[in-house]
């Protein structure tokens, strides 16, 4: 190929010729068609996912979406971090991946997420949007539009009605924001005192049915305490009693225990006289048979004549004895049987006693008993009664908690009644006869009052309870909460963002059209551009132009100074623009845009362009100088410093082509860069092999050698210097070596940015007022006028 190259070239110049049309007519054509943007296309790995939710809290919003959200995401392959943002109102999750996840993937992923998730989200809760996070998002045009003579509200109607339209029909305006208008919405502000008031009167009615239900159960408890008080009374009389009877039963137990005690004690003493009544009554039969003795004896006497006297006196004197003996005997024994019939009686008596004091005491134990029943009973009954009050109390607390309305009306119950009564949808047709009728189901609000009178619930005792009893419901416009001024008048601010396959640079071009025709046809109106994409690309590619174009310049002046020759110089000169020529139409069927990186990678490969061409170039003048035919000359010129440009520009491309296998941002960003180097590299290769030995074989009729006094002299100096640093190896090897060491040493110093840093030509300040401060409109003008002024300075 080294050869062929030029060898075709040489012999087949309209060939080349014809080539070098082709692709100058393709390159202009190319140029003019690609796509021009300030940055390449970029598919970041993030992942927006946005879910409105109409009227609920930042709460409700993390608790309904959110965390369901988060949960399903966090499954997805790839995802490394899940950020949310619960709102009022919106949910928003992003999701960052891994930098070689593929986006269109994962994306089908996410949307399989959503849909499982979603049939568990409340009514309200609209659908989920997923965004890739991209450039094309980012605004190409802001701009600010004030009208003299108009009100906020008046400029606010005007653009929304005139400038937004007129710009959102423009080819590749995909949308247009506003920042600053004057939107009237109705406005319901929950009343805490009409609230507050509502809740009175609940309570005072909830109140009053249970303090009827309260003194119900004080007047049982009341009658019970009566109840007890009474059966105390009577219990305490029939105590009484029945202890009086106990005691006169005891004083007469006590009384016949004495007597029994004397009794006893007699029969003791009793017991003790029996011997000797024994004793009587043996002494009294000795006495008698003594006594019949004697009187034996005596008969005896009298019949044998005897002495009887003395016989008589014994006998006389035991007869006395035994009277007296018999007497005491009988005396003895009638006072025995005398205590013993006493003791019976009084243990009869005794018993009898006993008995009344069982009868008594089981009396006493049944009267306990009956009382002890009575006062338990009263005593449950106190004690249900106070349950029953406690319970009362109770729920007395519990009815007044839940007939808190503070608690039920709420902006979200609220917002869920506004909903399900403001809504009109089709319901199909009805026929009549040839006829047929529309139907719909529901009917919006179509004024304030119908709001008002929006009924929330009935409640007994209280009646019907509408929105107005509970709210201020009035028109507001959001005037106060935003101020916009531009050039001293009320202003409103656009953003404009463009389709993702539209060229920056036309849709700006576009824009800045129609604003001409509006304010060309309206003095008054004045829409000053605050932020152009378009003007940045212009100046990006302009001065990359100028860049390419002094350096092919440059490049050129250099090769006429060291070649001091017109000829060869031409041939470069073609083959700067040819080389750019043929690496923009590979560019532009690579779908490779005109954007900042690409065409930095151009502008770098400029110097690198007319590399190749010099040598081959340089080589051919070397032999015509020698005397080669110029036919020769340029065949093996060429052929003989194929092979080393041929690896120069592999090397080369080698160096930027491994960005193209780099993943994530990247990629993304320097894969531009990269090809566009590697076709500038390629094209001036081809050029250099054939438009170059083509030129020279027809330009370099006859040899032209020049002397280069100072280059002479400057080759004899580095010779010197090379010799000096052959014979001196270590010295150079060492130099070599700490310069090494302090570059590593201050790569190691240098700080790491994304993207460096850029001057813009914008300024933005930011003025906060002191707490508790209120700047009116006139201080918004005078600050807004000051500030101006500094600028201006």
């Amino acid at each position: 190929m080294k050869f062929l190259l030029p060898k075709f070239s040489v012999k087949k110049p309209l060939t080349v010729f014809v080539a070098m049309i082709l692709v100058l007519v393709l390159g202009v054509v190319s140029f003019t068609k690609m796509t021009t943007d300030l940055l390449p296309s970029m598919n970041l790995p993030y992942v927006i996912a946005y879910t409105p939710y109409p009227g609920a809290s930042p709460e409700k919003v993390e608790n309904t979406v959110t965390n369901p959200l988060e949960e399903v995401f966090s499954t997805v392959s790839g995802v490394e971090n899940v950020t949310s943002i619960s709102n009022e109102n919106v949910s928003m999750v992003v999701l960052e991946f891994s930098q070689d996840t593929n986006m269109d993937s994962a994306m089908i992923d996410l949307n399989g997420q959503v849909d499982l998730v979603k049939s568990k989200f409340d009514d309200t809760v609209g659908s989920t949007t997923l965004m890739k996070l991209n450039p094309d998002m980012m605004p190409i045009m802001m701009v600010s539009v004030d009208v003299d003579g108009m009100s906020q509200e008046e400029i606010s109607t005007y653009v929304n009605d005139e400038i937004i339209p007129s710009l959102e029909r423009i080819e590749g305006v995909a949308s247009v924001s506003a920042t600053g208008l004057v939107e009237s919405q109705l406005q319901i502000t929950l009343d805490t005192d009409k609230i507050d008031s509502l809740n009175k009167k609940i309570k005072a009615n909830i109140n009053s049915e249970l303090d009827k239900n309260e003194k119900k159960i004080d007047d049982g408890i009341s009658k019970l305490d009566k109840s007890e008080k009474e059966l105390d009374k009577k219990s305490q009389e029939q105590i009484s009693k029945l202890s009086e009877a106990s005691v006169e039963l005891e004083s007469g137990l006590s009384q016949l225990s004495s007597a029994i005690a004397q009794i006893q004690m007699m029969d003791s003493v009793g017991d003790s006289l029996n011997p000797t009544i024994s004793d009587a009554k043996k002494a009294l039969n000795d006495s008698e048979s003594k006594l019949k003795d004697f009187k034996n004896k005596l008969k005896i006497a009298e019949q044998n004549g005897l002495d009887t006297s003395i016989l008589k006196e014994n006998i006389a004197s035991l007869e006395s004895t035994i009277k007296t003996i018999k007497i005491s005997i009988e005396n003895a024994e009638k006072g025995l049987n005398s205590s013993s019939a006493s003791l019976g009686q009084l243990q009869a008596q005794q018993k009898e006693l006993k008995s009344q004091k069982k009868q008594l005491e089981t009396a006493k134990s049944t009267l306990n008993q009956e009382l002890t029943k009575a006062s338990i009973k009263i005593i449950q009954g106190k004690a249900q009664l106070e349950s029953a009050k406690q319970e009362l109390n109770k729920s007395r607390e519990e009815a007044l908690k839940s007939a808190d309305l503070s608690s039920k009306i709420t902006p979200d119950m609220i917002n869920s009644v506004l909903t399900a009564e403001n809504f009109s949808m089709p319901a199909g047709y009805v026929s009549d006869d040839a006829k047929q009728y529309s139907v719909k189901v529901g009917d919006k609000f179509t004024s304030i009052d119908q709001v008002e009178d929006l009924l929330l619930m009935s409640i007994d005792g209280i009646g019907d309870i509408y929105l107005k009893d509970i709210a201020d419901i009035k028109y507001e416009n959001n005037v106060s909460k935003s101020y916009t001024n531009v050039n001293g008048n009320p202003g409103i601010m656009l953003s404009i963002e463009k389709t993702s396959t539209a060229s920056t640079s036309s849709v700006c071009d576009k824009l800045n059209q129609t604003i001409d025709s509006l304010t060309n046809g309206n003095d008054k109106l004045h829409i000053l551009s605050l932020m152009d994409q378009g003007i940045y690309i212009d100046m990006v590619i302009n001065s990359i132009l100028d860049n390419l174009l002094y350096g092919g310049i440059l490049a050129i002046i250099v090769l006429l100074v060291f070649l001091r020759s017109i000829k060869p110089t031409v041939i470069i000169a073609f083959s700067i623009p040819m080389s750019l020529l043929f690496a923009v139409v590979l560019m532009y069927f690579t779908d490779i845009s005109l954007n900042m990186i690409s065409l930095s990678g151009l502008s770098l490969g400029v110097g690198m362009l007319v590399d190749n061409s010099i040598v081959v170039i340089e080589n051919i003048y070397r032999m015509r100088n020698n005397g080669v035919s110029r036919y020769k000359a340029a065949v093996y010129g060429a052929k003989q410093v194929s092979g080393a440009i041929f690896a120069s520009t592999l090397t080369t491309i080698c160096v930027f082509l491994p960005i193209v296998f780099t993943d994530g941002i990247t990629k993304q960003i320097f894969t531009d860069m990269g090809l566009t180097i590697a076709y500038s590299l390629i094209a001036s290769l081809i050029i250099a092999l054939t438009l170059v030995p083509c030129m020279a074989s027809k330009l370099l009729t006859s040899a032209d050698e020049k002397e280069h006094r100072w280059f002479d002299k400057f080759v004899d100096f580095y010779e010197t210097l090379l010799e000096k640093a052959l014979n001196h190896k270590s010295i150079v090897l060492i130099g070599a070596l700490i310069l090494l060491c302090f570059a590593g040493f201050s790569a190691t110093r240098m700080g790491t940015a994304f993207m460096p840093d850029m001057s813009s030509t914008q300024m933005t300040a930011t003025i906060s007022p002191k707490e508790g401060q209120e700047l009116t409109d006139d201080d918004l003008q005078k600050i807004s006028d000051d500030f101006v002024k500094i600028v201006g300075k």
